[in-house]
């Protein structure tokens, strides 16, 4: 009897060590927006989009940006989810490679180019984007 009593003690807490990896897995899946700037600190670009994924758990353009010295910059933005995009009005051509964007993002805090991707006020071919507001 005190053999089968440790037996399923054991089994309760591997069972109980599972849910607790599940449920830190889960916890670490998302990680925020901490790795960008704060909100007041932005930058705007004028670029051309040379790739836009439209996939899970983010969506990304990807976009190439002159800068001042005339050097192309490849920079990645990084944008809600599908989701929240396709709920605002976006789908998957939304953006696509050869459009020409001026788009305001909150850039890396280690200064590589990638930011997270404001939706106000970006302009495609020179023309206001008409979707939804940020959320």
């Amino acid at each position: 009897m005190i053999c089968m009593m440790i037996a399923l003690e054991e089994e309760v807490v591997k069972i109980n060590a599972i849910f607790a990896l599940l449920a830190a897995g889960s916890l670490l899946a998302h990680h925020g927006t901490s790795n960008y700037a704060t909100t007041g600190q932005t930058i705007t670009v004028s670029a051309t989009v040379t790739e836009f994924h439209w996939s899970n758990p983010h969506v990304y353009v990807l976009f190439d940006v002159t800068d001042d010295k005339g050097n192309v910059v490849h920079w990645a933005g990084e944008m809600n989810s599908p989701g929240v995009l396709k709920a605002a009005g976006w789908s998957k051509s939304t953006l696509k490679a050869g459009d020409h964007i001026t788009v305001t993002l909150r850039p890396n805090k280690a200064g590589t180019p990638v930011g997270l991707v404001s939706r106000a006020n970006m302009l495609v071919n020179g023309k206001p984007l008409e979707v939804g507001p940020e959320q």
